[in-house]
């Protein structure tokens, strides 16, 4: 007798949907906590935003630079599925049965590049592979509001880096550029091959492996203050994708963009309404420039 194969794509798609069910359930008991911090906070007008903080991966371009790292560097295909992907899909279940915690899944991302000896100069493959993704209504905006006069941060738990390479293809490109850069920093050997993780962006304030983590607010923060700047959390916006930056939607003032075709995290996000705003990708830039530069005169 002939039994029916289950093929892998239909595997993989029932271990993504527990592991999002697991995490979903982290997901509510934090939306709770982020709309009660939400009621306290008292609302300021459009105009006195002075800070605005934009997540990189899956927000300022559609995918994710670990993602497209590890797709460049695991092409190998087994039943449709690049090796890559399938790294990434691993580590990502792992965060959400509670296996690995963010730095965990940091460390072990970084590895994986590492065993493949990347370098530095190899950075380029991976942003022409974002590149198609950037979303240039938000880029149009943001320059927007720098010339304004707002200071503009890309927020990352990725390599900053990676972040420094883009901000420059941004600078050359559009003619626009971050003003400040907070992510995980990589060490590199004397030849730029990547050797390890020397600090790290993560959820909280703490030490993963004798490396040292900052939260993003704490990043942010600091960063600032090397500028002679201070936060001010109520003149703070947060434009984001999804749920990942729930810590940081709790104390800023939050954007989430609706892609025309959501991910899951994505979409609970946009039915938990985890922001005090969510745009349409159709009408970004729009709503946006409404909200932080107020309505233009005619």
């Amino acid at each position: 007798m002939n039994l029916p194969k289950v093929s892998v794509p239909k595997v993989k798609t029932i271990k993504a949907k527990l592991a999002s069910a697991k995490l979903l359930g982290i997901v509510v008991k934090n939306s709770l906590q982020f709309k009660l911090r939400r009621q306290a906070l008292r609302r300021f007008k459009a105009t006195e935003f002075d800070t605005i903080v934009v997540d990189m991966d899956g927000t300022l371009y559609k995918s994710d630079a670990n993602l497209e790292a590890l797709k460049v560097f695991y092409p190998e295909s087994e039943n449709g599925i690049v090796k890559g992907e399938e790294l990434y899909d691993s580590i990502l279940s792992k965060i959400a049965s509670g296996t690995y915690n963010v730095e965990q899944a940091i460390v072990e991302g970084n590895k994986l590049l590492m065993e493949k000896n990347i370098h530095k100069k190899d950075f380029p493959k991976v942003l022409e592979k974002l590149k198609p993704g950037l979303r240039k209504p938000l880029i149009r905006s943001l320059k927007k509001m720098k010339k304004a006069g707002k200071t503009l941060i890309l927020a990352t738990l990725s390599s900053r880096e990676f972040g420094e390479l883009l901000n420059k293809y941004l600078e050359k490109k559009f003619d626009f550029s971050f003003d400040i850069l907070v992510g995980t920093q990589l060490e590199y050997d004397e030849n730029g091959k990547i050797t390890g993780v020397k600090s790290m962006v993560g959820t909280k304030d703490t030490e993963y492996e004798k490396i040292p983590v900052k939260s993003k607010l704490t990043a942010i923060r600091n960063a600032l203050e090397e500028q002679g700047k201070k936060l001010d959390l109520q003149k703070s916006i947060l434009i984001t994708d999804s749920y990942s930056d729930i810590d940081l939607a709790k104390m800023f003032v939050t954007v989430l963009i609706q892609p025309t075709k959501s991910t899951t995290p994505q979409k609970v996000s946009q039915r938990l309404k985890l922001a005090d705003y969510i745009f349409p990708e159709k009408y970004l830039q729009t709503n946006l420039e409404s909200i932080i530069l107020g309505p233009e005169l005619e």
